[in-house]
């Protein structure tokens, strides 16, 4: 199903155990250890450029060696970066592309790999022009924030920007939402942009399903309690 594209380059990696990066989302960090001082410092004088990648389970066991990772990530542009006097980084990751590990390179305190780009499958243009796809996801999701208490978190509009692209859309939609680790990896690996639409709506409904679920329970009980 996955098609790499005919571009590779060398990266170099950012191994973390709890982040799923996605293109075109941004990604605040905060850079200490002595090794990603390093691969920041290096990027900062070449391309700008870092592969985030999601640690596999049991990590911790070699953290500081080179632990399993998972083989899809995504590369960011760093922008907006603080270097501070004691060495340490803050800067944002600018989500740009997915990839595949090839290879990992030695050479460096920090781990590298030789990429391998991955093309968007089933990508439409959007724009300004109605699409279905997109108008879907804008109304099941909008059926479910609708549901939740005034107070909550997802209770906003839909006023970022969705791009130009169906890919870019469903990537930021994606990326709003509190998918689990291994759903944010799931997605972040399909390449396919109608699947990763689809996988958004079932996610979706799972929801509505459950809060409805609970609304009917809650009913439920009210009524015995006044039998």
């Amino acid at each position: 199903m996955e098609k790499g594209s005919q571009q590779k380059e060398i990266i170099p990696l950012f191994p973390l155990p709890s982040t799923v990066f996605y293109p075109g989302t941004p990604l605040p960090l905060h850079i200490f250890e002595p090794r990603y001082r390093q691969m920041t410092s290096d990027a900062l004088e070449s391309e700008r450029k870092i592969g985030m990648v999601l640690l596999k389970p049991n990590w911790e066991d070699s953290y500081f060696d080179r632990p399993e990772i998972f083989s899809v990530g995504c590369v960011g542009r760093i922008e907006d970066e603080i270097s501070h006097p004691d060495g340490k980084y803050d800067f944002t990751l600018i989500g740009l592309y997915r990839f595949r590990v090839l290879r990992e390179v030695d050479g460096k305190p920090y781990r590298r790999a030789e990429i391998d780009l991955l093309e968007e499958q089933n990508d439409q243009e959007i724009d300004e022009q109605p699409n279905e796809t997109r108008d879907s996801l804008i109304d099941r999701y909008s059926e479910f924030i609708s549901m939740v208490p005034d107070n909550n978190s997802l209770k906003k509009e839909l006023d970022w920007d969705p791009g130009n692209k169906l890919s870019q859309f469903v990537d930021r939609f994606a990326y709003r939402l509190d998918l689990s680790l291994e759903e944010k990896q799931t997605f972040l690996k399909e390449q396919d942009v109608l699947r990763r639409a689809e996988f958004l709506h079932s996610f979706l409904k799972t929801k509505i399903d459950l809060v409805r679920l609970s609304k009917i329970r809650n009913i439920t009980r009210d009524s015995v309690r006044w039998n």
